[in-house]
């Protein structure tokens, strides 16, 4: 009987130690993805600020291009992030 018990302890301490770790892989990727979402915005704001004149007077062309530059940046950002954390979530499955 004391083996058994013994035996769920271990497993439920396992599974709280895996818990933990995903729990905090999860709260440092949404760490990340708020910085790379605080670094969209800044840009974005920036480009806004620098190409306005330009948008004014008609020409828009430079705006797209920067724009669009700035959320391909953005997405390949997130994208990395993501996958980064898939990455680890698997590795740390794999382990227990």
């Amino acid at each position: 009987m004391l083996e058994a018990a013994d035996r769920l302890k271990s497993q439920c301490q396992s599974q709280l130690e895996l818990t933990l770790n995903l729990g905090n892989l999860g709260l440092g990727c949404c760490e990340r993805l708020t910085e790379i979402n605080g670094q969209f915005a800044r840009a974005l704001l920036t480009q806004a600020g620098t190409d306005s004149q330009s948008w004014l007077r008609g020409d828009a062309s430079g705006f797209m291009v920067g724009t669009g530059r700035t959320v391909l940046d953005h997405w390949a950002s997130m994208l990395a992030c993501c996958t980064d954390f898939q990455r680890q979530v698997l590795t740390g499955l794999a382990k227990k």
